[in-house]
């Protein structure tokens, strides 16, 4: 019976340390933190119009895409070039453009990371769209740098409340 009662605690107590690391929970090992910072200080040069602090995090041959359906209906990748994208940041805007994340999830095999998120877009205060962020990172000499990042728009089924409370964080 004592046998029984330890196993069933033991149990209890790994489904336990297992919940803390699901989807959503905060970055915890320190490349994963790194990761993670690594797209906050992209997104925090979006929001101050300052494309030298956003293009610090990027890969000098980073891409940006978007999935969504076309007119025709047609679901295919489009590509942003990534050049436009960043002089597009460095330009004052007259409000801020704001991408609020949460429910990150970092994966890292050795090199290489992908940090999946949620995400709503303001411009100023006013919502805009929502939907997925993908990012890829590699390891380099200066740090984590983003290749690709990938992102789905949509109006509707998005979690206003997350993004409110995502409001004004720098960090994941």
């Amino acid at each position: 019976m004592r046998s029984l009662l330890l196993l069933s605690f033991c149990l209890l107590l790994s489904g336990a340390s297992m919940a803390q690391t699901k989807k959503g929970a905060a970055p915890r090992t320190p490349d994963a933190k790194a990761v993670a910072a690594a797209v906050v200080r992209f997104f925090d040069g979006m929001r101050a119009s300052d494309s030298t602090m956003a293009r610090s995090v990027l890969a000098p041959n980073a891409r940006l895409f978007s999935v969504g359906a076309g007119k025709d209906g047609t679901v295919l990748p489009r590509e942003t070039p990534m050049n436009a994208f960043i002089k597009s940041i460095g330009q004052k805007h007259p409000q801020v453009l704001d991408e609020r994340i949460w429910d990150v999830d970092v994966n890292i095999d050795g090199d290489l990371a992908t940090l999946w998120c949620q995400y709503a877009f303001y411009v100023g205060d006013t919502f805009s769209h929502c939907g997925v962020d993908a990012f890829q990172l590699y390891r380099s000499p200066q740090g984590w740098k983003i290749f690709s990042i990938t992102d789905t728009r949509r109006k509707e089924g998005c979690d206003l409340k997350a993004a409110q409370a995502a409001k004004g964080k720098s960090t994941p």
